[in-house]
């Protein structure tokens, strides 16, 4: 007959065997993704991840079984299920297995020329009018997309490269950042001091709940100083 200290000392051993099974399999981490369900999209934190799911943070309202999407920072698109949901986290279970040391990891050089991806920060759509500051001057534009560090936009002028642009965003303070790239119809814009995950993640938020008024752009606001 096996002793209480035999069975605590095989039961230890199955504990730490079991932990050692799992472990590789599970990265924590805390990553910024973009939730992607039916035509909206929100930002999340990934706080762990393995080859069958992960745990994430949002803002946004979740119901089990519901099938979402997950961007990633080199551009990868993850389908799942919801599994769980608690207090702003949930649990999401991958449609198909992943590799998460190819999903985190470097992106290899395909060529001598071709240059390795960096991984960005998620890029919302927005297509929201706004109102932007340059050259001493007022224009409206259009806001076609934002991420936290930055945004892309169509103006009705051509601005120069690296030229300071001040942006007034319905819901938002007042950004600027300076001119990276320009392309034919559109402009990218990289702001001074990135936003923070909570305000950007409340702002998509709201901007995805039914709206009860038409939203207004504001106009210029006298005696404002413009924050960097």
């Amino acid at each position: 007959m096996n002793s209480p200290e035999a069975s605590d000392s095989s039961s230890s051993k199955a504990d730490t065997r079991s932990y050692r099974e799992r472990a590789p399999r599970t990265m924590t981490l805390l990553m910024t993704g973009k939730l992607m369900l039916d035509d909206r999209e929100g930002l999340c934190r990934v706080r762990n991840i393995s080859t069958t799911g992960m745990k994430i943070e949002t803002r946004a309202a979740l119901a089990v079984d519901q099938r979402v999407r997950i961007g990633m920072r080199y551009g990868e698109e993850i389908e799942a299920r919801v599994a769980w949901t608690r207090d702003g986290a949930a649990g999401l279970q991958f449609l198909t297995p992943i590799d998460v040391e190819a999903m985190l990891g470097p992106q290899p050089r395909q060529s001598r020329i071709s240059r390795q991806r960096a991984p960005r920060a998620p890029r919302l759509a927005a297509n929201c009018p706004i109102k932007v500051e340059a050259r001493g001057a007022m224009y409206d534009a259009m806001l076609l997309d934002i991420s936290q560090g930055g945004a892309k936009l169509r103006l009705p002028f051509r601005p120069m490269r690296d030229e300071r642009l001040a942006m007034t965003i319905p819901g938002l303070s007042l950004k600027s950042g300076g001119v990276r790239w320009i392309g034919e119809e559109e402009v990218g814009l990289g702001f001074y001091v990135a936003l923070s995950f909570d305000v950007l993640a409340a702002w998509v938020e709201e901007r995805n709940a039914p709206a009860s008024t038409d939203e207004l752009v504001p106009g210029p606001r006298t005696g404002t100083v413009i924050s960097p």
